[in-house]
């Protein structure tokens, strides 16, 4: 009898093994949706490194949502009813609404890569930067390093990758975004939620609450780095996650949404 346990159990693991390798091939099979030159600034190490056994290494996307063209959110009331979510909320600053809770669904979202989004953002992040540069006494800007220009500083460590679209079509979106060495479509996690009003220090509402939609995960959102490029970008500092590692690798993303890493 335990014999014919361990035979079953091990039946099962090769037979998963044979599935998740039959998904791997049919995901990678003919000319990929996406390849992107992606560095440290998007990818980071995922969980610690295990001791006295084989390394492993698996990276993370690093993104965060872009603003719209204009400053406003652009994941707004009707990007999300062009999701299909309905019976949102009529927004008030009320506890109705501030209690609204919303069950997360899927959909596909796009990453652009250091394009127009990316620049906006710069822009901003430098404008603020200066702004705040030109509050502080030059005494005091001699004594805080985040003085340095944005662009020159963390300008040039954060991630490029920025969200800016999202859609239950992965083909139309494609369609809208044409340029496959820029443009990432990946499945994601989504809900609605509301924002509350914001208002200054008299007490005038700046911003109306609102509606809008926000992109909570990339599903799985991290690749396998598999051997020998795991040990290439180890010997790189890869694990470090600090100022000293510099790498490049090459996204792809197959027929299935999935990501991989060469």
């Amino acid at each position: 009898m335990i014999r014919r346990g361990l035979v079953v159990a091990a039946a099962t693991v090769l037979a998963g093994n044979a599935a998740v390798l039959i998904n791997v091939a049919r995901n990678r099979a003919g000319n990929p949706d996406a390849v992107v030159r992606l560095s440290q600034r998007e990818l980071g190490q995922v969980g610690e490194m295990p001791e006295g056994a084989e390394p492993i290494l698996n990276l993370k996307l690093q993104w965060s949502t872009a603003p719209g063209p204009d400053g406003s959110p652009w994941f707004d009331r009707v990007a999300l009813e062009s999701l299909g979510v309905g019976r949102l909320p009529e927004v008030a600053d009320s506890a109705a609404a501030q209690d609204y809770r919303r069950n997360n669904r899927r959909a596909y979202a796009v990453l652009e890569l250091g394009g127009p989004a990316w620049e906006r953002l710069a822009a901003e992040r430098q404008a603020h930067a200066d702004s705040l540069q030109a509050a502080r006494p030059s005494a005091a800007q001699e004594k805080h390093g985040e003085d340095l220009p944005w662009i020159e500083g963390r300008g040039r460590t954060e991630s490029r990758l920025l969200a800016i679209d999202i859609g239950r079509d992965p083909m139309l979106l494609r369609e809208k975004y044409p340029e496959r060495s820029r443009y990432l479509i990946l499945p994601a996690e989504y809900a609605a939620e509301v924002v509350m009003a914001e208002k200054d220090s008299l007490g005038v509402v700046t911003a109306p609450a609102r509606v809008q939609g926000r992109i909570i995960q990339l599903l799985p959102g991290s690749v396998h780095v598999p051997r020998p490029l795991r040990d290439s970008l180890l010997a790189l500092g890869a694990a470090k996650n600090d100022s000293t590692t510099h790498f490049e690798v090459t996204l792809k993303v197959g027929k299935n949404w999935e990501a991989w890493v060469e």
